[in-house]
């Protein structure tokens, strides 16, 4: 039961990063999610006794995360960019194991080379989901993500294989370049061909079996969930790259699979949803297991009296230079490269001759303002991860002689320090280097409404089939129709009046079914549901709320709910049918309807309202009873014979609240208006219901 205990406060710190996010905008959801973790482990709750392997958190985490971002990752453009990829993956990894192994000894002798070595090698490896994060806080053009993104997707394997022979030379004392170039060979190339072969076979075995006739979408999404765990473990298994394998078979899934069919289609969304929840719960789990660890792998070495507490601060702050140095170096020469390789392509296609061309070539600078801060920038966009700790923590006890490594808690702590401030340079420093380019935003509220309006528009007319089309171009009209009044501004957010005097029908309506309950013209279970419903939609009317309005509608909901119960209780209703139950509904909501008919009639007649917003509630109810009347002719059926306008409604409803959604994803409303969108919407697909 701990472990179950364990597990369920993961998913609800998870849960909770999620909502953080939302409401603290300017910092990225791994630093919260490991902040999450932090709080966690000073509360009390600790990964104690559940030993995190390094083999484990590779496969079970690391595994499925590099196989979904290799299968999303724009092919084209990383094959385009093989070779600066390459460079990172591997050369920059190695200079920077050679870099930081050797400033680490240089500075703290304690600490051996080989296990100077071994933080390089650990620190190598950018994180693929903090990197992957950071496209929404800061301005990387196309380019530049892709090289940040198959940086982070090949060096992780760089990175464990060089650490694993760092520690082979400290605990063995012994190491060979040759023995150790041609393991590395084996285990990079040799994952890569493993997984292209792997991915092959199953792309082959499901074909065959789709060739039997089974297209059950279970099966098929349960294959595509398990094949990265599959490969890895048989990578492994044979003591090749398991991570290469994985990338390589995610990298081609895409050109194995090109089978095409509504099957395959469904097959298609259904995966890209469950690989959506599984990957956010995945790099979740991993950067709130990162923020446990962290205060305990840092605590021995804080307290350590050899060594202080600012020599260990100005450890961190000397390899985090370095490490970021040497990347922006290289990143500063990719770039030079690049330019030169423009310079040499443009001058060319003008006709121009060698002697120009060199002359031209010549005139490139190594280094530019621009350059440089570009470099610099991609530079801070490689953060150290979850990944780089799981490896140190695999470091020996023993060394060498068999002695105790007591440079271990050290090199961990120095580890800890190198992530969390690369992890906060990334986050806070990039944006303000690459600022993102805003979308250009809204002067007024009602355009954004309009723009929405006209995306769902769009996207209805693409969702357009045989079947549907009658029934789409009708609500499509209902979307222009919508348009155009809030255009003409017969359609905009409601004033004052208008929301008094619709709140004043939701209280006619509400005191109508409150004495058909008492008169016991209705069923207790019936109109409780009905004034439930009404109370709803009074609370998405009401978008300015504080917590004693909440605190309010709580009691009344309370208060209802138990007299429902009692009311059912004494008088011993038997249960209806669903029908029966949906048929007295209908009934109650056409005669409070009515009800609310006569007192808006008695309305016309006093000055204190306005004549034409009585006439148009009027109207608006005159349609509502004019539908419940053409249903309730042919209750029987409706579960049946439901409308497909109805059905594109709904479909619309959804479309809107994906766009608001994305709108304020990207910054172009606030958060008070999506709010106040979603709460519109929200209501509508409430009338919706009730009128349906």
């Amino acid at each position: 039961m701990t472990l179950l205990y364990f597990c369920l406060v993961l998913a609800a710190a998870v849960l909770a990063s999620a909502v953080f996010d939302q409401l603290v905008r300017g910092v990225s959801m791994p630093l919260i999610q490991i902040a999450i973790g932090v709080v966690l482990a000073l509360c009390g709750v600790t990964v104690a006794g559940f030993e995190v392997d390094s083999e484990l958190f590779l496969v079970l985490f690391i595994a499925p995360l590099l196989y979904q971002e290799a299968r999303s990752v724009d092919k084209v453009a990383l094959w385009s960019n093989r070779v600066m990829i390459l460079s990172l993956a591997v050369g920059l990894v190695i200079v920077t194991i050679l870099v930081i192994g050797f400033l680490l000894n240089a500075i703290q002798p304690s600490i051996p080379l080989a296990a100077a070595f071994a933080l390089g090698a650990a620190l190598g490896p950018t994180d693929a989901v903090a990197v992957a994060s950071l496209g929404q806080s800061a301005g990387l053009n196309k380019r530049q993500e892709i090289l940040l993104s198959g940086e982070s997707l090949i060096n992780d394997a760089s990175g464990v294989v060089s650490f694993q022979f760092a520690v082979a030379a400290l605990t063995t004392g012994a190491f060979s370049l040759v023995d150790a170039s041609a393991s590395f060979a084996v285990s990079f190339f040799g994952g890569i061909l493993l997984g292209l072969v792997l991915a092959a076979v199953l792309a082959f075995a499901v074909s065959r079996v789709r060739d039997l006739g089974l297209e059950d979408t279970t099966f098929h999404v349960l294959v595509d969930v398990i094949t990265p765990f599959f490969i890895f473990l048989v990578a492994e298994a044979v003591h090749v790259s398991g991570i290469l394998a994985v990338v390589a078979a995610g990298l081609s899934m895409s050109f194995f699979n090109r089978r095409i069919g509504p099957d395959v289609a469904r097959m298609e969304i259904v995966s890209s949803s469950v690989w959506q929840v599984v990957t956010f719960v995945l790099n979740g789990i991993v950067f709130v297991l990162l923020g446990m660890q962290l205060p305990f792998a840092m605590s021995d070495s804080w307290t350590d009296r050899s060594i202080g507490n600012l020599e260990l601060v100005g450890l961190v702050v000397a390899i985090s230079a370095a490490s970021i140095l040497m990347r922006t170096i290289w990143f500063q020469g990719i770039n030079f490269v690049g330019r030169k390789q423009r310079a040499r392509e443009e001058q060319k296609n003008s006709g121009g001759t060698p002697e120009q061309v060199r002359a031209v070539l010549k005139s490139v600078k190594f280094v530019t303002v621009e350059s440089l801060r570009e470099a610099f920038a991609l530079a801070l966009a490689g953060p150290k991860g979850a990944i780089s700790l799981s490896i140190m923590f695999t470091l020996p006890y023993l060394a060498a002689d068999g002695s105790y490594f007591h440079e271990r808690d050290l090199l961990i702590f120095l580890a800890c320090g190198v992530i969390v401030l690369t992890l906060l340079l990334a986050n806070f420093a990039l944006p303000v280097l690459l600022p993102k380019r805003a979308e250009e935003g809204f002067e007024t509220d009602t355009q954004a409404v309009i723009e929405v309006l006209r995306a769902v528009i769009e996207d209805l007319s693409a969702r357009q089939t045989k079947d549907n089309r009658r029934a789409t171009q009708v609500v499509m009209k209902q979307y222009s129709d919508r348009i155009a009044r809030i255009k003409s501004g017969l359609d905009d957010d409601p004033d004052d009046d208008d929301i008094e005097m619709r709140r004043l029908m939701l209280r006619w309506e509400r005191e109508f079914v409150q004495h058909a309950i008492d008169a016991e013209e209705v069923s207790p279970m019936t109109g409780y549901r009905m004034l439930n419903r009404l109370a709803e939609t009074e609370a998405l009317m009401n978008h300015n709320r504080d917590i004693m309005w909440f605190l309010g509608v709580a009691r009344r909901r309370l208060s209802m709910e138990v007299h429902s119960i009692k009311r059912f209780l004494v008088d011993k209703v038997p249960m209806m049918s669903a029908s029966d139950e949906e048929h007295e509904m209908r009934e109650l909501q056409a005669r409070s309807l009515e009800d609310v008919m006569s007192k808006l009639r008695e309305l016309l007649n006093d000055p204190a309202y306005r004549t034409e917003d009585v006439s148009a509630l009027m109207v608006e109810v005159q349609r509502d009873l004019r539908r419940l009347r053409r249903i309730g002719r042919d209750i029987g059926t409706v579960a049946r014979v439901e409308d497909r306008a109805t059905e594109v409604r709904r479909l619309g409803y959804a479309l809107e609240l994906e766009h608001i959604q994305r709108m304020y994803e990207s910054r172009r409303i606030s958060r008070a208006m999506a709010k106040h969108m979603r709460e519109n919407v929200a209501l509508m697909q409430l009338d919706l219901e009730d009128k349906v």
